[in-house]
C-alpha cells in the first residue's frame, strides 16, 4: 500500500507541473532574431512585414541621433505612417549589409530591453555604426517593438562613450 501510496504522490508531482518556460538562451535567441527580422524587413521595404514587428498604440517612442541632429517620433501614427510614405515613395531595398554585435539582453514575462552594437557596410565598403536599445512588450503572446533608440557615430571611433557630453 505505502508503494502505491508513494507512486501516485510522485505521479500527481509531476502532473501538477506548472508549464515550463523557454530557457534563457531560447528567449534570448528569438528576441535576436525578431531584432535582425525587423532591420531586414525595413532593409527590404516591405511595410507589411516591418509593421507586424511593432506594437501600434500612441506609446510607440523612435529615437534616432547622428552627427547631424536628432529626430524623435511619438506614436505609431507618427512612426509607422511615415515609413509606409517613404517605403512608397522610396521602393528600392537597401542594398547595405549589417552586422548586430555585443548583444546586453534583459528580459521579464511580458517586457525585454536589447541593446546592441550595429554596424552597416554599404556597397562600396563604407561603414557606419550605432548603438542601439530596443524595448518591447508582449502582447497576445507575441514580442512588438515598443521603443527604438540608435545613437550613430563614426566607424574610427572605437571606443565611443554615448553618456559623454562635449
Amino acid at each position: 500500500m505505502n508503494k502505491y501510496l508513494f507512486v501516485m504522490c510522485i505521479a500527481l508531482l509531476f502532473s501538477c507541473n506548472n508549464e515550463k518556460t523557454p530557457a534563457s538562451e531560447n528567449v534570448k535567441e528569438n528576441l535576436k532574431t525578431l531584432v535582425e527580422g525587423e532591420t531586414y524587413a525595413y532593409m527590404e521595404k516591405d511595410y507589411e512585414k516591418w509593421a507586424s514587428y511593432w506594437d501600434h498604440t500612441n506609446d510607440v517612442l523612435r529615437l534616432n541621433v547622428n552627427d547631424t541632429g536628432f529626430s524623435q517620433d511619438r506614436g505609431w501614427a507618427n512612426n509607422g505612417g511615415k515609413l509606409e510614405s517613404f517605403f512608397k515613395e522610396h521602393p528600392e531595398p537597401i542594398t547595405a549589409t549589417f552586422e548586430n554585435t555585443n548583444y546586453d539582453i534583459y528580459y521579464d514575462t511580458n517586457l525585454a530591453w536589447v541593446a546592441f552594437d550595429q554596424i552597416w557596410t554599404s556597397p562600396s565598403g563604407e561603414k557606419s555604426v550605432a548603438k542601439a536599445t530596443i524595448t518591447l512588450i508582449k502582447k497576445d503572446n507575441a514580442w512588438k517593438i515598443i521603443s527604438y533608440t540608435a545613437i550613430r557615430y563614426k566607424a574610427e571611433d572605437e571606443q565611443v562613450n554615448i553618456l559623454e557630453r562635449k
